[in-house]
């Protein structure tokens, strides 16, 4: 590597930049013997930037090598590869869940469909006589169906209900009691008051405040 495109030397007017001085000041520091030049072949003053860092009394700056900016490069498209990858990651993930929630769903609503007509008295079962309230999660077994009970018995236990009053059913003779209904679904006192989606933390514990005051 020449003088002329090496990163180790300076022009004399990068240098004079650099000590913010003129040029013809500059000048002054070489010939006096501070600052020491190379001559290119085409004659002219180059200044090697660790010895004006040495003058300035400054850590020589480091060359950033064509590997070094391979190196930065490399290491900005692993990140911007993994952070794409974790994205769509969790996108595939979401749409896994769907899916699962979707065929729930359809076993869900095809065993109610299916099921015998019985007469509208006995069509619902009959509300519990205690005091405490009853909390039902429908669901055959789906992520989106795990995540709800996961959440109902996290919320219940915060409101001082009993544990015993959360229950989950998973067997489709007897989530088809409750007509066709889309999965996951909640189930306060034999009255369905969500189906079909995965309610926020916040929203829940709204609901179950709410139906269990009923």
């Amino acid at each position: 590597m020449t003088l002329e495109n090496s990163y180790e030397f300076m022009t004399l007017k990068e240098a004079a930049r650099e000590l913010r001085l003129s040029v013809s000041t500059l000048k002054r520091y070489i010939y006096a013997g501070q600052l020491r030049t190379f001559r290119t072949p085409g004659g002219r003053h180059r200044v090697r930037r660790a010895d004006l860092a040495a003058l300035l009394g400054v850590a020589p700056p480091t060359p950033i090598t064509e590997t070094a900016a391979l190196g930065r490069a490399d290491a900005f498209a692993d990140e911007v590869v993994q952070r794409v990858g974790r994205g769509l990651g969790r996108r595939l993930t979401r749409l896994e869940m769907e899916v699962e929630r979707l065929e729930c769903s359809v076993e869900a609503i095809s065993a109610a469909l299916r099921r015998p007509a019985i007469p509208s008295a006995e069509a619902v079962p009959v509300a519990p006589s205690s005091g405490d309230c009853e909390i039902k999660v429908l669901g055959p077994g789906c992520r989106a169906c795990d995540r709800l009970a996961g959440l109902v018995e996290e919320i219940a236990r915060a409101l001082g209900i009993h544990p015993d009053a959360v229950c989950r059913v998973k067997e489709l003779d007897d989530i088809a009691e409750y007509g066709p209904t889309p999965m996951p679904a909640l189930v306060v006192n034999n009255r369905v008051v969500s189906a079909g989606r995965l309610p926020s933390k916040s929203r829940l514990t709204a609901l179950l405040q709410r139906s269990c005051r009923k």
